[in-house]
This record gives structure tokens, sequence and C-alpha cells, in this order.
């Protein structure tokens, strides 16, 4: 099993390891952990047109995702919205 490595908030993630700024978060390893910086992250509800099935939430919810900053998105067919957590700091609604 090969594991793709993630970047996100300048950590970078591969399968359970993580390292910041070369410090390794695992937690088997004696050595002294670094923590990845706190961010204020904030959530918003964004109303959504045109969604014609369920299968427009998952398409939304991916490409919300796929968005520098987002670091969560819930879509909803029946409210026709999406909540969305993102860092300020790197995109805005």
């Amino acid at each position: 099993m090969s594991f793709k490595p993630i970047l996100v908030a300048g950590v970078i993630a591969l399968g359970g390891l993580a390292v910041v700024g070369g410090a390794r978060l695992c937690p088997c390893r004696g050595a002294a952990y670094a923590q990845a910086p706190a961010t204020a992250s904030q959530t918003v509800a964004i109303h959504v047109e045109g969604m014609d099935c369920a299968a427009c939430t998952a398409a939304i919810r991916i490409a919300l995702k796929k968005l520098d900053g987002v670091k969560d998105a819930r879509v909803s067919f029946d409210q026709k919205q999406a909540v969305v957590q993102y860092e300020p700091s790197q995109v805005t609604p």
C-alpha cells in the first residue's frame, strides 16, 4: 500500500506520520515533539442554488475541499447550503 503525501497549513501528512518544519509528530519517537501551529479557522454557511440531485452535493464538497485553506465542507441538498470551515488567511467566502 502506498500513501500520498498531503500538505495542509504547512503540515505534511503521510499515512499516520506528520512533519512540521522538519520535526516529526510521531508518538512512537522518544524525542521532543513539535506541534502544528494553532490557527483560528472560521465557519460559514453558504446558500447554494442549482443542485439538481444528491450527487451534486458530492461534487460541490470535493471542489470546496480542493481549495487551499478549506479545512472541511459539508453540503446539504435538502437545505441547499454548504457549511465550510476555512482558514481566513488563505481563502475567503
